[in-house]
C-alpha cells in the first residue's frame, strides 16, 4: 500500500513538472512575441511556485513593465535577476531607471548592458537610449538659475490668453484665427509690432513625409510677399511657434526635429542680416524644456519678463503657461553643491517656491507683470473713470484733459491704483490664510502682513500726494489761459 502510495505522488510529480515546464514553454512563446498582457499571468503563477527563479523574476518584471503595471517590485525583481546574470535584466533596469529619472543609475545599468549583451537589436536600442539619458543628465546639470514669477493652467486651444506680454512686442494669433484655414490648428503666427513682417507655420512635402515648417513673409504697402521658408537651419522636424524680439534678431520657435529632447521643445536663434540668414539653432535647456511638449517662447526686453507653455504633467486638453525672469546672462546652479535629486526638481520645475531666491528682483517683476496685465485688462480711455478736479469739475475721459503733463500723471495714478488694488487682494488672502491657518502658520505669516501693511500705507500716501499733483498740474495749466 505504502509503495501504491509513493508511486501515486511520484507520477503526480512528473506530471505536474511536465504541466510546469509546458506552462513556461508557452509563457517563453508569448514572450518572445511581444504579448506581454498574454504572458504576465503565466509567470505571475510561476514566480508564485518559484519565487527565487530568477528567469521568473525577469520575464515577471518585463510584462509588468511592458504592459504599464504599476505593481509593486519591478525594481527588486530586476535587480534580483540582474545579480543572478540574467543578461537582458540590466537593459530594461536601465530603462526602468529613465522612467524613474534616476539618469546616474539608468547610464550605470545601460552601460553595463553594452559590455554583456548579446541581443543585437538591444544593443542597438542601448545605443540610442544612453545617448538620451547623457544628454538629459548634462542638460539637468547644465539648469539655467532662472526665477519663475507665476504659473497659469490653462485649456490648450486658450493658452495665449495667459501671455500679458503686453502691446509692444508685436501680435500672436493662432493660425486658424489669422489665416483663417484648419490646416495647422496648434500652430500660432506672429505678427511684429509695426505690422510689417510676419511669421507663421506651412505644411511642406519633404522626402516623402510632411512637416510643419517656418515661413516668413514682409509687407510692402499694404500686400504681403509671397511667405519664403527661414533660412539658415533645418531641424529635420516639425518646426512652429514663433518669436521674434523686439531687436530683429533674437528668434525663438519650437521643434521637434534635432536636438529636441522629446515632443517639442524651445531653440533659440539669431538672424544675421549680413548674410540674410538664421544661425544655428541652440536648445534653450532646462527648465525650459523637457521630455514633454514645450513652446512658444515670448520675451518683453523692456519689462524683463518671459513666457513659455508647456504640457509636461498635465491632463489631456490642458497647457501650464510659466512666467519667468530672463536673464541676461545665462547662470546655472552649482550641481556638487545641490546634488542630483534638488537639482532634477529644479530642472523639472518642481517647485516654483525654489527658484525664487532673489526676492527684489521677483518683486520688481510683479510689479511689471501687474503693468502688463493693466494696459491688457480692457481699461478703455473713454468714459471709464470719474476724477474730481474741483467742487464744479469731474473728468469722465482722457480727452478732458487740457495738460498734457496733467495727462501722463493720471495714466501713472490709473496704472499705480490698479496696482494698490491688485496688492490689497493678495494681503486679504493672507489674512485670510493667517485666520484659518495653525499656530506655525501665524507665526510665519505674521511678520509678512505686518511689513505689507506698513508698505501699502506708504503707497496709498503716494497715491494721494499724486492725485493733488494731478489737480495742481491741470489747474495751474487752466489758468495760465
Amino acid at each position: 500500500m505504502k509503495g501504491i502510495i509513493i508511486s501515486i505522488l511520484f507520477a503526480l510529480s512528473c506530471s505536474l513538472g511536465v504541466m510546469s515546464q509546458n506552462t513556461k514553454a508557452n509563457g517563453r512563446k508569448l514572450f518572445n512575441e511581444g504579448k506581454y498582457d498574454e504572458a504576465k499571468p503565466i509567470f505571475e503563477y510561476l514566480l508564485k511556485r518559484n519565487p527565487k527563479s530568477a528567469e521568473y523574476n525577469y520575464w515577471y518584471a518585463v510584462c509588468c513593465y511592458e504592459t504599464n503595471d504599476t505593481v509593486s517590485g519591478i525594481e527588486g525583481m530586476l535587480k534580483f535577476a540582474q545579480s543572478r546574470r540574467v543578461l537582458n535584466a540590466s537593459f530594461y533596469l536601465g530603462k526602468f531607471y529613465k522612467e524613474q529619472n534616476n539618469y546616474p543609475l539608468s547610464l550605470q545599468y545601460y552601460e553595463e548592458y553594452l559590455k554583456i549583451g548579446k541581443d543585437e537589436e538591444k544593443l542597438a536600442q542601448t545605443d540610442t537610449l544612453l545617448a538620451h539619458v547623457k544628454n538629459l543628465l548634462r542638460m539637468t546639470k547644465a539648469t539655467e538659475q532662472v526665477v519663475i514669477i507665476d504659473s497659469i493652467v490653462v485649456d490648450k486651444n486658450k493658452f495665449l490668453a495667459a501671455y500679458k506680454a503686453g502691446r509692444d512686442i508685436g501680435r500672436i494669433y493662432r493660425t486658424t484665427d489669422y489665416l483663417g484655414e484648419n490646416l495647422i490648428a496648434d500652430g500660432t503666427v506672429f505678427v511684429t509690432e509695426r505690422d510689417n513682417d510676419s511669421f507663421y507655420p506651412r505644411r511642406v512635402q519633404k522626402d516623402s513625409v510632411e512637416l510643419v515648417k517656418l515661413f516668413h513673409a514682409t509687407k510692402n504697402g499694404s500686400e504681403w510677399s509671397r511667405p519664403m521658408p527661414l533660412n539658415g537651419f533645418d531641424t529635420g522636424g516639425n518646426d512652429n511657434y514663433p518669436f521674434m524680439s523686439a531687436d530683429g534678431a533674437t528668434f525663438y520657435f519650437a521643434s521637434d526635429g534635432e536636438g529636441s529632447i522629446g515632443g517639442y521643445d524651445i531653440f533659440i536663434t539669431r538672424y544675421d542680416s549680413e548674410s540674410q540668414r538664421f544661425l544655428k539653432p541652440t536648445n534653450m535647456g532646462m527648465p525650459y524644456n523637457s521630455e514633454a511638449n514645450d513652446y512658444m517662447m515670448v520675451v518683453n526686453e523692456i519689462a524683463n519678463i518671459g513666457w513659455f507653455a508647456t504640457d509636461r504633467r498635465m491632463p489631456e486638453g490642458k497647457v501650464c503657461v510659466y512666467v519667468f525672469i530672463p536673464n541676461s546672462v545665462r547662470k546655472t546652479y552649482n550641481y556638487e553643491v545641490l546634488g542630483y535629486e534638488k537639482m532634477l526638481s529644479l530642472s523639472q520645475i518642481g517647485s516654483i517656491a525654489d527658484t525664487q531666491n532673489d526676492k527684489e528682483a521677483l518683486r520688481n517683476a510683479i510689479q511689471q507683470l501687474t503693468m502688463l496685465r493693466y494696459e491688457q485688462s480692457g481699461v478703455k480711455d473713454a468714459v471709464d473713470f470719474e476724477f474730481i478736479i474741483d467742487d464744479m469739475t469731474i473728468y469722465t475721459s482722457m480727452s478732458d484733459f487740457k495738460s498734457k503733463e496733467a495727462a501722463e500723471q493720471f495714466k501713472k495714478w490709473q496704472k499705480n491704483s490698479y496696482k494698490l488694488s491688485v496688492d490689497k487682494e493678495a494681503l486679504d488672502k493672507k489674512r485670510m490664510e493667517y485666520s484659518a491657518g495653525s499656530v506655525a502658520d501665524k507665526q510665519r505669516l505674521a511678520g509678512k502682513i505686518l511689513n505689507e501693511e506698513n508698505r501699502l500705507e506708504e503707497e496709498e500716501q503716494l497715491l494721494y500726494e499724486l492725485e493733488k499733483q494731478i489737480r495742481k498740474t491741470e489747474y495751474e495749466f487752466i489758468n495760465k489761459k
